[in-house]
């Protein structure tokens, strides 16, 4: 007989897994966001997560649906409840719940400055406001702080820094994110004339990929005009003709461990690291808290995963054992924290 078996569903349950062997005596809840994370992942990993303990039975189930058998059903148990994203309609009755959530930019940069991460000097966009080379140095970066836009490279530009002035909401172009939240004025960390960053998605503060990201064209000349300059891609989000390597760089993902623990409440964070080209001191750009990073299969990254080809998929879920890895954190934070 296998160790796990995957149980009839109760209502309400999506899946639980459970040893044949052992009786369990802690639960885990995996929270799944249909179209941010493939099901299948989470079955995979849940039931590896009974194989290395089978003292915990696990259940996998849907943030669309209330559930509210599986949470009643786990509640007979300490329980750990671990949703990426949000739990939505998913209540649960009782255990430590860690669900992602979407936290402003500023929030993040200012709790990560306040817990001794290095992140680059950033102000709020407001009237009056002036910019000088001796403070900020000789490029900004301009960004919206809407999350949608910014995920997508939308309205990031490089400028001099005595070129930034507050523009009204209402006088930015219909499509400029500006109309939807303030922006962001950020010190230019230049990685060098190959625009490149680091994404580290980590569980827990622990890393389960590290791509370094670079563009295969060379970024836009400094010396050029101010109007060619904020013309320019300059965000690794907004380059089409780029390429991405999985690698493990230890003080890059010994930053990303340290900033998970400014923000722990967000378990799965991809935390987005730059590294300056001259003086080789990396900085924490952003967290992206709010789940949508599992891009082992959201729909997100289909595309991207398309173009790079199955390859280099392989590559991002082998290199670290990003499912292993996932399901022996999982294991031990179940077994420390479940209540």
């Amino acid at each position: 007989m296998n160790q796990t078996q995957e149980s009839a569903p109760a209502p309400g349950v999506a899946k639980l897994f459970a040893s044949t062997r052992v009786r369990p005596e802690r639960h885990l809840v995996i929270v799944h966001q249909p179209g941010w994370q493939a099901i299948e992942d989470w079955l995979e990993i849940a039931e590896a997560v009974v194989r290395i303990d089978p003292r915990i039975a696990v259940f996998v189930v849907s943030a669309d649906e209330a559930n509210s058998a599986a949470a009643q059903q786990a509640a007979a148990l300490p329980t750990l409840i671990f949703a990426p994203g949000p739990l939505r309609r998913f209540a649960p009755i009782r255990g430590r719940a860690y669900f992602g959530h979407a936290i402003p930019k500023f929030e993040q940069l200012r709790r990560l400055a306040a817990a001794g991460v290095r992140v680059p000097k950033t102000a709020l966009l407001q009237p009056g406001m002036s910019f000088s080379r001796a403070e900020w140095g000789p490029f900004v970066i301009v960004k919206p702080t809407d999350l949608f836009s910014s995920s997508n490279g939308a309205g990031i530009s490089l400028m001099r820094p005595e070129r930034v002035r507050f523009i009204p909401a209402g006088e930015y172009p219909e499509d400029h994110p500006g109309r939807r939240g303030p922006m962001l004025v950020q010190q230019f960390v230049d990685s060098g004339p190959y625009i490149n960053a680091y994404r580290v998605l980590t569980l827990f503060g622990r890393p389960l990929f590290c791509a370094l990201e670079h563009a295969n064209e060379p970024r836009i000349d400094l010396g050029k005009a101010d109007e060619a300059i904020e013309a320019s891609t300059i965000a690794t989000q907004g380059i089409a003709d780029y390429s991405r390597q999985y690698i493990y760089e230890a003080d890059v993902v010994e930053l990303a461990a340290a900033a998970y623990r400014a923000i722990p409440e967000a378990a799965l964070q991809g935390c987005d690291i730059i590294r300056d080209a001259e003086t080789r001191l990396l900085y924490v750009l952003e967290l992206n808290p709010g789940g949508n990073t599992w891009h082992f299969s959201s729909d997100h990254a289909r595309e991207a995963r398309a173009t790079q080809g199955p390859a280099l998929e392989r590559q991002r879920r082998t290199h670290l054992d990003a499912f292993g890895s996932a399901a022996h954190i999982l294991a031990e934070r179940t077994r420390t924290e479940a209540a």
